[in-house]
């Protein structure tokens, strides 16, 4: 394997494990599928290698102070969804992956008797941003349900609130013309297993539908 193609791989493992929405397994099966075509490609060295940036992220993780700005920001998008807004975390790569996620979620939800009033999304190209130490920055898209101009500002309007209370530095012109941006955002986020997608959503509002 090349020293180009592994800095390549170095490059995208290290994107992921500071992301951190991805278990160690799922980011071999992803990465490998980067290389297809590289016939001379060293599986055995991207599973340690990746095992031991997720451990050395780990250990990492015992000096951060808490809550993280993700376990804060989880947090906001968990008030959210009290409010019937769905709030996607790493919603696909592009804008329009992550507004098909978040309509297929609405859809989801209307097929069980539970109407959502609008949507808060982040894709993976504003993760990267997030993670990069120059930008550390979060743009967040939202809309409502009917991709109603007023009903989305007051969507919008409920996203800054409880970012606000939960003390992020909040940037937006109060229009839907704007992304709402998370200033000065210290990503910290470890690895796990978890469902972080339609899933999750679903179950939160079910739960909230429950009690």
């Amino acid at each position: 394997m090349s020293q180009e193609i592994k800095n390549e791989a170095l490059e995208q493992i290290e994107k992921d494990v500071l992301m951190g929405f991805e278990s160690a397994e799922d980011m071999v099966d992803s990465i490998s599928d980067m290389f297809l075509n590289e016939d001379d490609f060293d599986e055995d060295w991207l599973a340690e290698t990746i095992e031991t940036k997720c451990e050395e992220h780990r250990e990492n993780s015992f000096n951060w102070s808490k809550p993280t700005d993700f376990e804060r920001l989880e947090a906001a998008f968990a008030h959210l969804i009290e409010q019937k807004i769905v709030c996607l975390h790493k919603a696909g790569y592009t804008k329009q992956d992550s507004i098909s996620d978040c309509e297929e979620a609405v859809e989801e939800l209307a097929d069980l008797g539970i109407e959502a009033v609008g949507y808060c999304y982040y894709h993976t190209q504003d993760c990267e941003r997030a993670i990069d130490p120059k930008e550390r920055c979060l743009l967040l898209g939202f809309d409502s349900v009917n991709q109603d101009d007023d009903e989305a500002e007051l969507v919008g309007d409920a996203i800054v609130e409880v970012l606000k209370v939960l003390n992020f530095e909040v940037n937006w012109d109060g229009t839907i013309n704007q992304r709402i941006e998370i200033k000065n955002l210290n990503w910290q986020k470890i690895p796990d297993e978890e469902d972080w997608g339609i899933g999750r959503v679903v179950a939160l509002f079910t739960k909230e539908k429950e009690e």
